[in-house]
């Protein structure tokens, strides 16, 4: 389940290192459509396949989205992997800040490179500025203003304690976006919570794929054996 763009493209990097074997299926959001957060649940819950209970991954703007549709009971997943998000607005009044001024403006082909450097850090803007282009080329402006609104207005933490599959955090530790603060919701209302910190920005699943899978393949093992066991 992707980020703020909705579009799916930044899942590439992990997709790459997923055994064929392994059947994934990648929710993606409109691109020429202003969708309510409860209108976002609904457009996400009928791209899942009906069959085996899914390991659902959620990156940012979709944490809240996962985390409803897990907590009503709309998806029957297996496990939920919460990947740098939130279950509430994590900087409110800087999001509002950023829509008053128009910031989402900036979200082009042409960006600044300070913007990339501001977000990602130095260590990874290189690396990570050419898919973020491509990802924010095909998406615009005011949709993603919107989901900032969105994001500003948001708050899913009534449902956490309903959360009653194991649910691992990947928590980025130079993460610009998501500040560390936002975990503790999610610490003091998930009862079956894994914390897994690597080292990165705020799209670690991009910036260490091969870390984030390894997280992922280690949390679920260890729930199989104790099953076994």
């Amino acid at each position: 389940m992707p980020g703020m763009d909705g579009t799916g493209l930044s899942a590439e990097p992990l997709m790459k290192l997923i055994p064929p074997d392994v059947a994934f299926t990648i929710v993606r959001y409109p691109t020429d459509k202003l969708l309510s957060f409860e209108e976002t649940v609904e457009c996400a819950a009928k791209q899942f396949p009906p069959g085996i209970p899914p390991v659902v991954v959620a990156e940012s703007f979709s944490g809240p989205v996962a985390i409803k549709l897990i907590a009503s009971g709309c998806v029957q997943a297996k496990y939920l992997i919460l990947c740098a998000t939130f279950a509430k607005s994590p900087h409110p009044l800087l999001l509002r800040l950023s829509r008053s001024i128009g910031i989402t403006s900036l979200i082009k082909p042409e960006m600044p490179k300070l913007f990339f450097k501001v977000f990602l850090g130095n260590g990874f803007a290189k690396s990570l500025a050419p898919m973020w282009q491509r990802v924010h080329a095909t998406v615009p402006a005011r949709v993603l203003d919107h989901r900032l609104g969105i994001i500003n207005r948001i708050d899913v933490t009534a449902w956490l304690d309903k959360l009653l599959i194991p649910c691992l955090y990947l928590q980025a530790t130079e993460d610009r976006v998501v500040p560390s603060s936002c975990l503790s919701s999610f610490i003091k209302y998930i009862p079956n919570l894994e914390i897994r910190r690597i080292k990165g920005p705020h799209f670690i699943l991009q910036a260490q794929p091969l870390a984030c899978l390894t997280a992922i393949e280690e949390f679920m093992g260890r729930h199989v054996q104790e099953i076994v066991n």
